[in-house]
């Protein structure tokens, strides 16, 4: 007990560790919010209307919603699409037992078709075991109330993410830190140093994870109670909205209680998961490595593998899905294993708990059976073709942080990463955007006056066909010649912006017509977040290769002896320095290689050399660039607010006396207000190096806040390289 309670205070005693969690319950809180009300939809449209149900029996209100649904004209006191989605959700209620009903019958006409009645397939012995299962709620009756703040509470994904950062501090805390401060050579002799030392780590981290999840998931409850209500939690848990397919005859205060107990083992089994591979890593970064790659697979599985597939139980049995406590139990599910049905609610509960017992146990057992690693065995290796070439102190340096630091095996990972953006990189069908591209590429090229008598006469004709659409819509009628009339006009919506462009830039020097929705995107234009996703890869990427440095020197004392050597501490510096500055060339240029591909790919990249002035949101820009030298700007731009950050990232290296701390601040300064930004939290963007490495929010829209994040950066960044002198030659 009192090791226990030593890992406790060792843990809470951390004031970066009380600062993650306090950050997580603000950020988690300001997001709660932020969702609620970031929708056509707001609480105060759903509470108008449940107010106006009260008293209702549940057929009372489906005949209200329905009567409110009919009667809507555009000028009605309710959200349309609030009361109908209450309507759905009512009139599913209502029909409870017609929808149990059904179940039976469909199975019964599903097997009789061909095409499932092959009963040694998945799909028949699926259908024959799915009536069965819902025999336990036949006497159940939902009831109509509020379910959009459980919802909202127990169905989203910012939370877990948080908590995945108070979880990753603990292992990082509880199993490495030990190791990082040179401990285990001293717990390792004791009696209970291993086996029951990691056993009694893993107790912590199980209680530090269960009050992380009761809490925040309370914090949850209490504002979704105070936007939605959370309506009779006695009413069946079928009453829940998305709920009507669960098989499970408990209330809805018990499918809280069930919630938080799954969750907490959920997220302790990905906990579990990673103090294994602490376990059985001689260093932070392949720590980090080995588990992004574990969980990128888990993630890639869950995104990519089809439900009905035989290799389903790798969607459904993951370190991800089992998060995923609302898709569990909404609904029965059965999972295709090689062709057998398997419940997918007792699956997903006897997959979690062997997975946190069997992580828990090797764990334990490895830990205690290993040697120490502070004191590795001396051996000899024969190396064929070695030679004894006396190479330079930065090819040492880059070795050092290569090889013996695993950094290579970062870059590799990065790659993978990057690869992984560019297969996910998506161009959403816009049926406008599909016109502008034909208009584009018809009106393609220098706009001369043929080009503008052109684009008069196809605005006329655009115009005919509206003052005939005005005609016949003053009948009142709706005949087949207006149909046809709103499939000629349907084009224009395509070409009057490009008109808009052209009368815009026509009396540019060289204007050029060409496709820029690509140019948009990639300069941020249309409110895409690309920029930052790039930024948040290249900046892990940093945070792993840079804080190393000479954090993992501070760790072993070797200041002493690098101050002795004869190029002494200033070179040292100046090495480490060239190294951080190649790293941050590194993922700047594989940021852009990776995007300059997608875009290229999805849009085109005409219009290179034309003036940037003919992308109509830079038609006041002030320099006489073309859009290559645009784009140049920007890749110089963000490089360098790269290699600054990674400047930083090795200060804070230097001032940390271990790898651990040091990635955990620079992830703090650096990555998490991306982050934050990527997660809808807007206001982010603002925050750090952010605009520095988005580039875009500076140069589309420079403001004083930005003036006075970059000149207080560049004044500390100057300082600390003048402060120790690191580029002046060692007389």
């Amino acid at each position: 007990m009192r090791a226990l309670t030593t890992e406790l205070k060792k843990l809470f005693s951390n004031r970066i560790f009380l600062l993650i969690i306090a950050a997580v319950f603000v950020l988690n809180a300001y997001l709660m919010f932020r969702t609620a009300n970031s929708g056509d939809s707001t609480p105060s449209d759903y509470k108008a209307i449940y107010s106006q149900l009260s008293g209702m029996t549940d057929e009372e209100k489906l005949d209200w919603l329905e009567e409110r649904c009919g009667e809507y004209s555009g000028e009605h006191q309710y959200n349309w699409d609030v009361l109908c989605e209450l309507r759905d959700e009512c009139a599913n209620i209502v029909g409870y037992q017609e929808y149990l009903e059904n179940i039976e019958s469909q199975a019964k006409s599903m097997t009789s078709v061909s095409i499932f009645a092959k009963p040694d397939t998945f799909n028949y012995r699926s259908i024959v075991k799915t009536p069965p299962a819902y025999e336990n709620v036949q006497g159940v009756q939902p009831v109509f109330d509020v379910s959009k703040g459980i919802i909202l509470a127990t169905d989203n994904n910012f939370t877990d993410i948080l908590c995945g950062f108070i979880v990753l501090f603990a292992v990082l805390s509880l199993m490495i830190s030990d190791r990082e401060q040179g401990m285990s050579g001293l717990l390792f002799p004791l009696k209970r140093g291993r086996g029951y030392l990691l056993l009694t780590k893993l107790a912590a981290l199980m209680i530090t994870i269960f009050c992380t999840i009761l809490l925040i998931y309370c914090e949850n409850l209490i504002i979704s109670a105070s936007l939605y209500g959370l309506g009779d939690l006695t009413r069946p848990v079928q009453s829940l909205s998305g709920f009507i397919g669960c098989n499970l005859k408990i209330n809805v205060i018990a499918y809280l209680i069930l919630y938080i107990l799954f969750k907490f083992i959920a997220i302790f089994a990905i906990g579990a998961v990673l103090s294994l591979v602490a376990v059985n890593t001689k260093n932070t970064i392949t720590f980090y490595g080995i588990s992004a790659i574990i969980l990128v697979a888990e993630g890639f599985a869950y995104a990519k593998i089809h439900p009905l597939s035989i290799y389903s139980i790798f969607r459904y049995i993951n370190l991800i899905s089992l998060t995923k406590v609302n898709e569990i139990f909404c609904n029965y599910k059965n999972i295709n294993f090689w062709e057998y049905p398997v419940p997918l609610i007792p699956t997903s509960i006897g997959a979690v708990v062997v997975i946190s017992i069997v992580s828990a146990a090797l764990s334990a057992i490895l830990y205690a059976k290993k040697r120490n690693l502070e004191f590795r065995r001396i051996g000899i290796k024969f190396k064929f073709g070695k030679n004894n070439k006396i190479r330079s102190k930065i090819y040492y340096t880059l070795y050092k942080s290569l090889i013996m630091q695993k950094g290579i095996f970062l870059i590799i990972i990065f790659v993978a990463v990057a690869g992984f953006l560019n297969q996910s990189f998506i161009k959403k069908y816009d049926v406008n955007d599909v016109y502008y591209s034909y208009y584009c590429e018809t009106y393609e090229g220098v706009i001369t006056s043929e080009t503008l008598e052109k684009c008069n006469s196809e605005a006329q004709y655009f115009d005919d066909i509206q003052a005939k659409i005005d005609e016949l819509n003053a009948d009142g009628v709706y005949t087949s010649e207006l149909s046809d009339l709103y499939k000629e006009f349907a084009p224009s919506m395509g070409f009057y912006p490009l008109q808009a462009r052209i009368e815009l830039i026509k009396d540019t020097d060289g204007a050029q017509i060409f496709y820029d929705t690509g140019y948009k995107r990639a300069f941020g234009i249309d409110g895409y977040s690309d920029d930052m996703k790039y930024a948040f890869a290249a900046m892990l990427l940093c945070i792993f290769l840079v804080s190393p440095l000479i954090a993992n020197d501070n760790k072993y004392r070797m200041n002493s002896v690098v101050n002795a050597t004869a190029s002494g501490k200033k070179s040292y510096l100046r090495r480490n320095i060239a190294v951080a500055a190649i790293y941050g060339l590194i993922a700047s240029l594989l940021w852009t290689i990776s995007y300059a591909i997608s875009i290229s790919k999805y849009y085109n990249h005409n219009g290179l050399s034309a003036p940037i002035q003919c992308i109509t949101d830079f038609a006041d820009f002030p320099l006489n660039i073309s859009v290559f030298q645009y784009i140049i700007l920007i890749v110089l731009f963000r490089t360098i607010a790269i290699i600054l950050a990674s400047f930083v990232m090795l200060w804070v290296s230097s001032k940390c006396k271990n790898t651990t701390y040091a990635v955990l601040i620079n992830f703090a300064v650096f990555a998490l207000p991306i982050l934050i930004y990527l997660l809808g939290a807007e206001f982010a963007a603002n925050i750090g190096f952010n605009p520095l490495l988005s580039a875009n929010l500076m140069l589309n829209d420079f403001s004083i806040i930005h003036l006075g994040i970059l000149i207080p950066i560049v004044i500390i960044v100057a300082f600390e390289i003048k402060s120790s002198n690191l580029f002046k030659l060692r007389k």
